[in-house]
């Protein structure tokens, strides 16, 4: 009759940027070490997600270039404070940005992912640039272009 009582916690992602040439086995030790954070504060791991090297949309502390890194995570409402405080002491990050994603999460019924690595994107370098049909301001119907006739002109 007595039934189990749930633990419900939070939901929570956080993607941070490592400078790009960040060898492999640092950006290990620091997924292990965010590890350690989560598991300390009472949280779990759900799975990391390594997105490699990819330009950046401005520069960041000088290189367009950064290594994406996401985790997912479920734990309390401390755990992203604690979280992010360890990002601020890892020297290699230079960014980082979390967000909740879901409140009320049954914390045993959440299962831990194996990590993923995703392949980098091509290199904008590698794909060839699309031929253009015409010169600039030509249409590809053969008509030109005419001006709308002013207003208030007979």
């Amino acid at each position: 009759m007595a039934e189990a009582q749930k633990r419900l916690v939070r939901e929570y992602e956080t993607i941070y940027l490592l400078k790009a040439d960040t060898p492999d086995d640092q950006v290990e030790e620091i997924k292990e070490r965010l590890r350690a954070v989560v598991a300390r504060e009472g949280g779990k791991v759900i799975r990391f997600t390594n997105q490699g090297k990819r330009k950046t949309a401005f520069a960041v502390s000088r290189n367009p270039r950064a290594l994406y890194m996401h985790c997912l995570y479920i734990g309390g409402s401390g755990l992203v404070a604690e979280f992010e405080r360890n990002l601020k002491m890892i020297d290699t990050v230079v960014k980082f940005q979390s967000i909740r994603l879901a409140d009320d999460v049954d914390f045993d019924a959440r299962q831990v992912e194996q990590d993923i690595k995703v392949a980098p994107p091509e290199e904008d370098a590698a794909r060839p640039r699309e031929e253009r049909s015409g010169e600039f301001g030509e249409r590809g119907d053969g008509e030109a272009f005419e001006a709308p006739a002013e207003i208030g002109e007979d």
